[in-house]
This record gives C-alpha cells, sequence and structure tokens, in this order.
C-alpha cells in the first residue's frame, strides 16, 4: 500500500469512524490545508471547529464506513457511507485527497443521498 493511501486509510478510520478529533494534527497540514468543499474555508482550524458540531449535533447516533480507497500516486479516493442515524439509509461521500510528505494538504468531496431503490437494483455505495 502506498504511504498516501495508508496515511487517508488511517485519517478516515481515526477521524471519522472513531471519531477521534485530537488526532487531526497528526493527518493534516497546519501550514498548508486548501478545502474545496464550499460550507468550509481553508486550514486545519475550521475542519477541528467543523467535527464536533458534525459529530455531537448532525450526527449524535451516526456512522462512516468506508467502503472503497483507491490511490494514484499523491491522490487517493475515498468511497464512504455516512449514517446520521442507524435508521437512515444515509449518504454516499466521495472524498479526494491530495497528500504531501506525511500529510493531507488538499481535499475534495461530493455527496448524495441513498435512495429508496435504484433504477438497476444495485447499491450506490
Amino acid at each position: 500500500m502506498s504511504a498516501a493511501k495508508e496515511l487517508v486509510k488511517n485519517y478516515m478510520d481515526d477521524v471519522w469512524v472513531k471519531r477521534k478529533i485530537d488526532v487531526l494534527d497528526q493527518y493534516i497540514s497546519s501550514s498548508k490545508f486548501i478545502q474545496h468543499n464550499p460550507h468550509l474555508e481553508d486550514g486545519l482550524d475550521a475542519l477541528k471547529n467543523f467535527l464536533p458540531h458534525l459529530f455531537n449535533n448532525l450526527m449524535p447516533n451516526g456512522t462512516w464506513k468506508v467502503k472503497r480507497i483507491i490511490a494514484e500516486d499523491n491522490m487517493v479516493v475515498v468511497h464512504s457511507l455516512a449514517k446520521p442515524s442507524p435508521e437512515s439509509l444515509g449518504m454516499v461521500v466521495v472524498d479526494i485527497f491530495k497528500v504531501d510528505g506525511n500529510k493531507i494538504v488538499e481535499h475534495w468531496d461530493v455527496t448524495t443521498d441513498v435512495p429508496e431503490k435504484t433504477a438497476s437494483g444495485n447499491p450506490i455505495v
């Protein structure tokens, strides 16, 4: 496994699955973190301020499951299922990370709600 893929895998597991916000500094660059999510500003502090609200208010009983990780060079793509509550169908999340050295320096994401059914009958995550 590439170093970039392993870094992002550990980041997703520690921060998003286990909700360990206190380890963000191990994974995200403090000097340069470019954020392409339209709801967050650039920088590590914006993420540190957002995650407690997400985990405690928006998803207090939620789960995050990483379904697959794909990497090429220093770019890593993660396909996940985020469920704000156990009864929710959830939301599919695709995160794209750029890694420089041993830190994540850039992030993009796209999301869509999981439908009750698909035309093909295949799951979307």
